[in-house]
């Protein structure tokens, strides 16, 4: 366990001997305390009363501490951003510091003084935050989840108000964790624990940003847009480590190393995977980029076999279940063994430049709306009439979505994003489980007439449902979590929050075109090939269902087993399922084994069976 991890108020520890030795079950490092509050994380700086813990990166932190030496505030004595970070905070306060400083972090301030504790998750979540408090009062908090249950205060306890979550979407949503009396806290959210109050509420939402974005003529829009990602890039590349490029033939991945190219000042060294398998190799469209970046380029070449045994790893590095992550594992695992420390990746792009399906998919299902005043029985009848003439899983999905109440996008995008349906929840689920959809109900609210959020384009309004949901709590989490047990930083630029916010104020016209993601490859003319918007294809499905009937099976029985025998869950319809996967009867159905076999096998690492 590495990262950020501390304890407000003592109560629950016998005083500070005690909670020190919790700390130092939670994650390794020289732990800090105040007599109140404790911690410990990769980067601690005090001064006089106060101290701060920073877990990530803060990309902007020598023009943060240019400003302040300007203003003549501080006489710094290191190099270290959390030095920048506290001298921020006591000059300008919480507010105005969080306001200037960019990129993806968590830290933790103590005011001594106030005897007040500050805990940020930065304003994408790209770094996560989670934290418990004690029937006692003492507050815990740590950037992995399972920090918290080695500290062996926290109850292991499956948590069934959040157990249909974690089956309907492959993960639990924030303030929501898979464990009883843990919560996380959302995308650009804070705590302020003072005495024994807690308060959590959000510092930055991605509307406000875009909102504040001024009109622009098209063409000023793109140049705008090329010198924010520029600008971005820019000041991910600024590390003394050996920095790679994973190229894997998606067009934002390519259309980033170009990116990186022009902004950096000397060769980039990129990666991309070989091998005799054609789902796993990737050799012609990244020797392409490379040719026309420049870049140093190394192809590693890797068997199925050799794919296939890095599961163990990857179930190693799953700081909590998420249905994603094995394909970016073996990638930063990949770029470990060759010496790689920092990574440039483009998760992210996708879901700002509607270059994901569901932003075609939204768009056609916000057209169907006039479908609402049929009666429902009809609607009903032809969701069952299409299943019977195409059955499978995609055709329930369409089923559900023609049967419901509501076309709008709150109530769609959580149906297209989803592993289970509601008549898989009741079949899957005890009686007894609450089946509450929270992640419909959160972009009701957030989507709600009235909210900034609705301002927005529609197409911006998809992203911003993203980002609420499947591009945090399932990609970017399965993607850090990885990276971060194999001790690789990862940086995204296209989640830095002035790209976010550009890329939410552009209008519809300027991101659905003929060609793909035409606002991005548009803002890119001159570095980017027009050429690449048509050869750039999906990338190819792994084969995931030939390793878990054969080379992963043992496995994948286990995680099964384990879920038959957790309370709250059905064995006879998990039973079913996992018979309908062996036998091949719906080509999709390993998605769902998948998502199954990992939780059963994190809850049986992590005891909560």
């Amino acid at each position: 366990m590495a990262g950020l991890a501390g304890i407000h108020g003592f109560e629950s520890f016998q005083g500070l001997e005690g909670a020190q030795r919790c700390l130092s079950k939670m994650a390794p490092g020289q732990v800090w305390d105040d007599g109140a509050c404790a911690a410990l994380g990769p980067n601690v700086h005090d001064w006089a009363e106060d101290a701060v813990v920073v877990q990530g990166t803060v990309d902007n932190a020598p023009e943060v501490r240019r400003a302040l030496e300007a203003e003549g505030f501080h006489r710094f004595e290191t190099d270290a951003s959390s030095e920048v970070v506290l001298a921020a905070l006591r000059r300008w306060g919480l507010e105005a510091a969080l306001a200037q400083l960019q990129g993806a972090f968590a830290l933790a301030w103590w005011a001594g003084q106030e005897k007040r504790l500050t805990v940020v998750r930065d304003r994408l979540g790209v770094v996560p935050l989670h934290w418990h408090q004690t029937p006692q009062g003492s507050l815990m908090f740590a950037t992995e989840l399972r920090a918290l249950l080695a500290s062996d205060v926290v109850p292991r306890r499956l948590d069934a108000n959040a157990l249909a979550d974690q089956i309907m979407h492959g993960t639990v949503h924030a303030p929501n964790t898979v464990v009883a009396g843990i919560r996380q806290l959302g995308p650009g959210e804070l705590l302020v624990a003072q005495d024994e109050d807690v308060d959590v509420h959000a510092w930055w939402e991605p509307a406000d940003e875009a909102l504040g974005v001024d009109d622009m003529p098209s063409d000023v829009r793109r140049t705008h847009l090329k010198e924010t990602l520029l600008d971005a890039v820019s000041r991910q590349l600024r590390t003394p480590s050996d920095l790679g490029i994973w190229l894997n033939g998606r067009l934002a991945n390519s259309a980033l190393a170009a990116i990186a190219s022009d902004a950096s000042h000397t060769p980039l060294s990129t990666f991309s995977l070989a091998s005799d398998l054609h789902e796993l190799d990737s050799t012609h469209t990244a020797r392409d980029v490379a040719r026309h970046v420049g870049s140093t380029h190394h192809e590693i070449r890797l068997t199925a076999q050799d794919v296939a045994g890095a599961l163990p790893g990857f179930l190693e590095a799953m700081d909590v279940p998420v249905a994603h992550g094995f394909r970016s594992y073996v990638a930063h695992a990949t770029l470990r063994k060759a010496g790689v420390e920092v990574m440039l990746g483009e998760l992210g792009g996708d879901s700002m430049f509607a270059g994901d399906p569901i932003f075609q998919r939204s768009a056609q299902l916000a057209k169907l709306n006039w479908l609402a005043s049929w009666p429902g029985v009809l609607r009903r009848l032809g969701g069952r009439l299409h299943v019977v003439s195409k059955p499978g899983f995609e055709a329930r999905k369409a089923a559900e979505l023609l049967g419901g109440h509501h076309f709008d996008l709150a109530h769609t995008h959580p149906i297209a994003r989803q592993l289970f349906l509601k008549d898989d929840l009741e079949r899957l689920l005890a009686k007894d489980v609450p089946k509450r959809h929270h992640v419909f109900q959160a972009l009701v609210r957030e989507l709600a007439p009235g909210r900034k959020s609705f301002g927005l384009p529609f197409l911006s309004q998809v992203t911003v449902a993203e980002m609420r949901s499947h591009l945090v709590e399932n990609l970017v989490r399965s993607a850090q979590q990885g990276a971060s047990a194999l001790g690789l930083d990862t940086r995204l630029p296209f989640l830095d929050h002035l790209v976010v916010a550009a890329a939410l104020a552009a209008p519809d016209a300027e991101k659905f075109s003929s060609s793909p993601m035409p606002l991005l490859m548009g803002s890119l003319q001159g570095l980017v090939p027009e050429a690449w918007g048509d050869s750039h294809a999906p990338r190819t499905a792994w084969p995931m269902p030939t390793w878990m009937r054969g080379v992963w099976h043992e496995e994948c029985a286990q995680g099964l087993q384990v879920l038959k025998d957790t309370h709250g869950m059905n064995a006879d319809a998990l039973a079913a399922l996992e018979l309908s996967f062996l036998q091949d009867r719906d080509p999709g159905r390993w998605r769902h084994m998948w998502s199954l076999t990992l939780l059963g096998l994190w809850l049986e690492r992590h005891g909560l069976t």
